[in-house]
């Protein structure tokens, strides 16, 4: 399925590179809590507020964050310093026995950061599977897929220098092995919790997961889970986590974890983050905290009006989650959450009530609930696009428009902005305006001749009048993966003249065209479109053909995926 991201840190969160830190790093206190490093990467942890909630930030407590270590390089710095491989020097890794590394990494610690402060530094490789193979790294022990050798040779001798100061690795691609000995005190491993699933169920991978912790607590008392709590494809829709986080915090703290990163949308907006926070940083401190009466005091503490129709529908979907054994995803789009945590008529009456009792809202409830709504205006938007039904979309659009007086620019991790969301939707409708009445296809049912994609096999979304988005690519399109070509089998309407169909270039996605689009059909010979990717361009690209008078029976269509290409998409087939 091509929303799945096989990742350890969130874009989001790794592009922040976190230079000199303006205050010193806050110790917490471990005894009086469960975590001893506790942060939530919201708008509502950030900054300022996270010293209020007693939260740690990534802002101030730490000096390298995620794999940002070529940030250390001065301007002009030695070769030195990045990864041998069969004698090539490759600078997209880098060389851990390289002396010059170690050289520039203590220069940019003495000159930002004073021995004595707390302050954590991630010793990472960069994000792919190269592995240095110079002398020196293959003499402590490095081999073609592990190069946790000389990590943890870089990390041993930065944590006896500076004691004061914590190091950390990674348990991801080249750095998964297992030191031989114990770290030191002051050095720790993150863990990323993607292999955890989001459910109460019981379920081998927990169990696997559980026991890599464990397998790493023999080695060190400082291990940070990197944890996630966001569908990082839709940060507006809600998104009921609390309860599952809970349930993983407790098994964090039971297993001796001393650390808990939790991630979200960064400063990007996402509904509920305000209360989230709140909740989320009292449960790091106590996994066992009665988060439900904290979520309902605090919403109707700070939303007199709203607050206890606001917690009423989150606990809703929070028990939702749990009555069902639902699984939360991390990547998908509103159909998905239909279909597991979002139920309709909850959602709808939840929105409506909001709408209602806007009006009797002032001041700062006033503000959130007027940025709220259009958040939920897209959500409605999708379910719209769901039902094929576009009545009542304008004035959710409309709403939509408000976000960019508010500042709020982005909707989802990959950074696609509220702006082109509004753009392609307008596209959409005027298409489906335009063509009603026009197209002898729509409602018709269409026959698929090769396997779909099993994560995208509704083929009646392509007779539906509704194009797809590419700045939401969930909804509307028929996308094929593993497939190495798709045809379909179209039905002739006599005295049709054009056949359009509508494809998807959203390379951001890893979504491209197919090689070739092909038509046949009896009483007519083959016609086949070889595509070219568009320069600067990204979305719709409708490929036409001319229909001759002398068909006489059904058409077929053929596209050939392009073989150094991962994906195709197809977003409606026209027939006028």
């Amino acid at each position: 399925m091509i929303n799945k991201r096989n990742i350890l840190f969130s874009a989001v969160a790794i592009s922040v590179m976190l230079g000199p830190a303006c205050t010193p790093a806050r110790s917490v206190d471990q005894e009086a809590n469960a975590f001893g490093y506790r942060e939530v990467f919201l708008p509502q942890g950030l900054g300022k507020n996270a010293k209020e909630l007693d939260l740690n930030s990534i802002d101030v407590d730490w000096g390298i964050w995620g794999h940002n270590l070529g940030r250390v390089l001065p301007e002009k710095h030695s070769e030195s310093v990045y990864a041998k491989v069969n004698e090539s020097t490759l600078k997209t890794q880098f060389c851990f026995s390289s002396n010059r590394l170690f050289d520039y990494i203590t220069q940019y610690i003495d000159d930002n950061y004073s021995s004595a402060d707390h302050t954590r530094f991630s010793i990472i490789p960069n994000d792919n599977d190269i592995v240095c193979l110079c002398m020196k790294c293959v003499a402590v022990g490095n081999t073609e897929d592990d190069a946790s050798p000389a990590v943890f040779n870089m990390i041993k001798k930065l944590s006896e220098r500076y004691p004061n100061h914590q190091f950390y690795t990674s348990d991801y691609r080249t750095t998964k092995d297992l030191p031989n000995a114990s770290l030191s005190p002051n050095s720790g491993v993150m863990v990323s919790a993607m292999p955890y699933p989001f459910t109460f169920s019981p379920n081998p991978a927990k169990d696997k997961f559980l026991a890599t912790i464990d397998n790493w607590g023999a080695k060190t008392d400082n291990i940070l889970v990197w944890d996630y709590i966001n569908n990082f494809d839709d940060y507006f829709t809600p998104y009921p986590n609390l309860g599952v986080m809970q349930d993983r915090l407790r098994n964090y703290r039971d297993h001796k974890v001393s650390a808990v990163f939790l991630n979200g949308s960064g400063s990007d907006a996402s509904s509920f983050s305000n209360l989230k926070t709140i909740v989320l940083a009292e449960l790091l401190k106590n996994p066992d905290a009665d988060w439900q009466t904290i979520l309902t005091q605090k919403a109707k503490e700070l939303y007199p009006v709203t607050g206890e129709t606001i917690a009423n529908f989150m606990l809703a979907q929070e028990n939702y989650v749990k009555t069902h054994n639902v699984s939360l995803p991390m990547y998908e789009g509103v159909a998905v959450a239909e279909n597991t945590y979002l139920p309709l008529d909850l959602f709808i009456n939840f929105h409506d009530s909001l709408l209602s009792l806007r009006e009797q809202t002032q001041g700062d409830e006033r503000v959130y609930i007027d940025k709220l709504l259009p958040k939920l205006a897209m959500t409605r938007l999708e379910l719209k696009r769901l039902e094929r039904n576009m009545n009542g979309v304008e004035p959710l659009l409309e709403s939509m428009e408000n976000l960019k007086n508010m500042k709020v620019t982005s909707y989802n991790e990959s950074g696609w902005l509220v702006e082109s969301y509004i753009k392609d939707y307008r596209f959409m409708l005027d298409h489906y305006k335009e063509m009603e009445g026009k197209n002898l296809l729509k409602g018709e049912q269409l026959k698929a001749l090769t396997p779909l994609d099993p994560d995208y096999s509704d083929i009646s979304i392509l007779t539906d009048g509704l194009l797809g988005m590419p700045s939401n690519y969930h909804n509307g399109h028929l996308i094929n993966t593993p497939e190495k070509k798709t045809d379909i089998s179209i039905p002739y309407k006599p005295g049709a003249t054009k056949l359009r169909v509508w494809l998807s270039y959203i390379p951001g996605y890893k979504i491209y065209l197919p090689a070739s689009v092909s038509l046949n059909a009896p009483g007519m010979e083959k016609i086949t479109v070889n595509t070219s990717y568009p320069k600067d361009y990204v979305g719709h690209y409708p490929v036409e053909f001319q229909l001759p008078s002398t068909i006489t029976g059904p058409l077929t269509l053929s596209m050939v995926k392009d073989p150094e290409k991962r994906s195709m998409a197809i977003e409606e087939i026209e027939l006028y």
